[in-house]
C-alpha cells in the first residue's frame, strides 16, 4: 500500500489511523519524516537577503587567512547594491553571515563573489563556516548597515 490509503464509504468510520499505521504505513514513516527535512532545507530556515540586477553600488574586498578575518568590520550604507569579493591565501574557508541570508565556501585562488542589497540596518555577525584549525573560533568579523540619514 505504501503508506497511502484511500477513504472509501465502507470504512463507516472504522479507525482509518490505525489501518493506515498497520498497512504499511509505518514503512513510509521515516520516508515522509526524510522527504520533510528535506523541504524544510530546500525551501530554507533562515533569512535570505535579496539580491539585485545591474551594477554594485560597492564593493568590498575582504581576505580570509588562518585565523583571521581582514577587515574585521565592514561598513555599507543602507539601500546600497553591495558586492563582496572575498578571498582566501591559505586553505579553504567560508562566509557565513546568518543575519543576511550569506553562506558561501571560499577557496585558495577562487575568490566568491556575494552580492546583496543591503536592507535593514545593524550589526550582523560574521564568521568562518568551514573548521579551519585551532584558531577558527577567532574568525570572526561583523557587517553594518549603517542607517540611512534622514534629511528634510
Amino acid at each position: 500500500m505504501n503508506g497511502f490509503r484511500i477513504w472509501a464509504a465502507a470504512d463507516n468510520g472504522a479507525d482509518l489511523h490505525s489501518k493506515w499505521l498497520c498497512g504499511g504505513g509505518a514503512k513510509a514513516a521515516p520516508a515522509l519524516m526524510l522527504g520533510t527535512g528535506l523541504l524544510v532545507l530546500m525551501i530554507g530556515c533562515g533569512k535570505k537577503t535579496p539580491g539585485y540586477a545591474g551594477p554594485p553600488d560597492t564593493v568590498r574586498q575582504i581576505i580570509m587567512k588562518k585565523w583571521e578575518i581582514d577587515p574585521k568590520r565592514v561598513e555599507v550604507p543602507q539601500g546600497a547594491r553591495v558586492e563582496l569579493v572575498v578571498t582566501s591565501t591559505d586553505v579553504e574557508h567560508g562566509i557565513d553571515v546568518p543575519g543576511l541570508g550569506i553562506r558561501e565556501p571560499v577557496q585558495p585562488e577562487h575568490p566568491a563573489v556575494i552580492r546583496f542589497l543591503a536592507q535593514t540596518p545593524g550589526v550582523y555577525p560574521m564568521s568562518c563556516s568551514v573548521l579551519c584549525g585551532r584558531g577558527h573560533n577567532q574568525m570572526t568579523g561583523e557587517i553594518v548597515i549603517t542607517a540611512r540619514s534622514s534629511s528634510k
